[in-house]
């Protein structure tokens, strides 16, 4: 009975036990695990490509995209209707490729796929163009300068240059004048003109120290200051003559007795010092086209005392006005006293030379088979640009030579046709030959 009991007891215990638990993902693991392998696949990717790049890439491959950088920027030059100067000009790389207008094509010149740079181009003597590249760690052009840096160059270059250059001031009439001791003096003034501000002859201020009841030499002098602090300074000069005195002694004698008495008379006389007036006719500066006549307006001269002396005015000067510049007619005259007074009169010829300030072609880019030809039409800005002439040359004449505007393929590859015309102006054509 003992036994039963137990048995019972023991299977009831055995039918109670729990069974074991099964394992379950949780989505914090799912998370993660995502994450691990995006992190895996990415690291592969850069790997790849970095030994990729570093396998498909020669300094031959870099060395061409700067050929092809400086071979596109006159081009680019001529679409943009850019002249060039002394003065540094930048152009991106991306602005040369094909997807932004340009012609080079990255399938074509894979460099441009991995390199960041730019072309420097400026014109001194001639045009010179110089192409900078990065191209991550496989290659860096001599002197390249960083986007970052570069930009702090042109916000210093961006400053208004500072205005150093003075006003000019020029003196109305003479600037040596001679008047009588006692004679009224009236300063015939002058005229002031600055590059930036223009006239400011208003601001002069005149420092007038003539003394005419007393002999000797005197300044009149103007000042003026532009609005950048530039002082200029002019001076006129004012002789005031003293009146020539002389004396004559006359003698007389009468006796009576032995006594003799002598009586000295003293007379004086004034000798005028005042120079002549000239007067000139018209104006004393007259402007002309090269090729006009010039006639002199005429002129009349009186002295002091008002006595014509017209016909004793001397001129010397000449004007030749097929030939710009300018001249200068003199006019002087003597007195009876020995006075002396002379005039100008400018004369400027502008000349009718009509600069060329650009030149054009079209096409300005072309593909051509070996042997076939194109003739290039030639634009000129002005079109009245009084000298059209126009010079030709080809970069590579084993790939393309022109004669008068007609380009001839010769054998595949790339070339640049230059057009030189007057004043500097000069314009490309891009050719490829296939």
């Amino acid at each position: 009975m003992n036994e039963n009991i137990n048995e019972s007891n023991y299977s009831s215990e055995y039918d109670t036990e729990e069974e074991p638990k099964r394992f379950q993902i949780k989505r914090w693991m799912l998370i993660v695990g995502i994450i691990v392998l995006l992190a895996i696949i990415v690291l592969v990717i850069v790997l790849v490509s970095r030994s990729k790049n570093d396998e498909d890439y020669t300094t031959e491959d870099f060395n061409r995209l700067e050929t092809r950088m400086e071979e596109e920027t006159p081009i680019y030059l001529t679409q943009k209707g850019i002249e060039l100067t002394s003065e540094e000009l930048r152009i991106d790389l991306d602005e040369l490729l094909v997807k932004n207008g340009g012609s080079i094509d990255p399938d074509q010149v894979k460099a441009a796929k991995v390199c960041e740079g730019y072309v420097i181009a400026s014109k001194v003597d001639t045009e010179s163009y110089d192409a900078y590249i990065k191209c991550g760690d496989m290659y860096t052009t001599s002197g390249y300068v960083s986007n970052d840096n570069e930009s702090n160059d042109n916000n210093d270059d961006s400053e208004d240059e500072e205005d150093t250059e003075e006003p000019v001031i020029t003196i109305i009439g003479d600037e040596s004048v001679s008047i009588n001791q006692g004679s009224a003096y009236n300063d015939e003034g002058a005229t002031a003109m600055d590059n930036v501000d223009g006239d400011i002859t208003s601001q002069i201020v005149t420092e007038n120290n003539v003394n005419t009841s007393e002999s000797g030499y005197y300044t009149v002098i103007y000042r003026v200051s532009d609005s950048s602090g530039n002082t200029a300074e002019a001076t006129r000069v004012v002789n005031v003559v003293s009146t020539i005195t002389t004396t004559k002694k006359n003698n007389s004698s009468s006796s009576s007795g032995k006594t003799t008495t002598k009586r000295r008379v003293t007379t004086t006389t004034s000798r005028i010092t005042t120079p002549p007036t000239i007067t000139l006719k018209g104006s004393s500066y007259i402007t002309l086209n090269q090729g006009d006549r010039y006639s002199d307006p005429g002129y009349s001269a009186t002295d002091a005392r008002g006595k014509d002396l017209t016909g004793s005015v001397k001129i010397s000067g000449s004007v030749n006005t097929s030939v710009a510049g300018t001249y200068t007619i003199r006019y002087t005259v003597t007195d009876s006293y020995g006075n002396t007074a002379t005039k100008t009169r400018t004369i400027k010829v502008n000349s009718t030379y009509v600069a060329l300030q650009g030149i054009s072609l079209t096409p300005n880019t072309v593909t051509l088979s070996v042997g076939a030809t194109k003739t290039i039409s030639v634009m000129f800005n002005p079109t009245n640009a009084t000298n059209k002439s126009v010079s030709w040359s080809s970069s590579n004449a084993s790939v393309a030579t022109v004669s008068n505007g007609v380009i001839t393929a010769k054998k595949s590859g790339v070339a640049t046709i230059t057009a030189s015309g007057a004043d500097g102006r000069k314009a490309y054509v891009s050719v490829v030959v296939r």
